[in-house]
């Protein structure tokens, strides 16, 4: 009695069937696909929050240069910047322009409820597109190329 006790105790051996295998590997299988579904939006979301990242420091960095300019120096006309992937200002030949701002100060800065144009505000409209096409042409035909951005200055001295 004891030696058939013995003798199914060690027919029995312990781990997984191959059902339970099959299925693991299913379930594993098919939370890897799901992820890698995923994997096209993640990029596209990490691109698009590095280009806003980018264009914010790009303009943050005109209207800095514009608050610190004395307001009778302030441009007067359209003015373009080129800068490279780190945000760093390059000079209008450089090879290595990877985003184009134009600063526009003609349109006239009104306050609200008031349509008189006022002498101590000035209006800037900053365009910043990431072509490296230095001649890129900021216009309606290709609206969806570039983001835009307003920045006042007062005259306070």
């Amino acid at each position: 009695m004891k030696l058939m006790k013995r003798c199914l105790k060690a027919g029995t051996a312990a781990g997984f069937s191959l059902v339970e295998v099959t299925l693991a590997v299913a379930i594993a299988a098919l939370a890897l696909i799901t992820l890698l579904g995923l994997l096209p939006q993640g990029l596209e979301m990490s691109r698009k929050t590095t280009l806003i990242t980018n264009y914010s420091n790009i303009v943050e960095q005109i209207a800095r240069d514009l608050d610190n300019a004395r307001f009778t120096t302030l441009p007067t006309a359209q003015l373009r910047k080129y800068f490279n992937d780190q945000g760093t200002e390059l000079k209008a030949d450089s090879e290595e322009i990877v985003f184009v701002a134009e600063i526009d100060p003609r349109q006239p800065a009104t306050l609200p409820r008031s349509e008189a144009t006022q002498l101590y505000l000035r209006r800037f409209i900053i365009k910043v597109t990431n072509s490296g096409n230095r001649d890129f042409e900021f216009g309606e035909n290709n609206r969806m190329s570039y983001s835009t951005f307003n920045h006042l200055v007062a005259q306070t001295r």
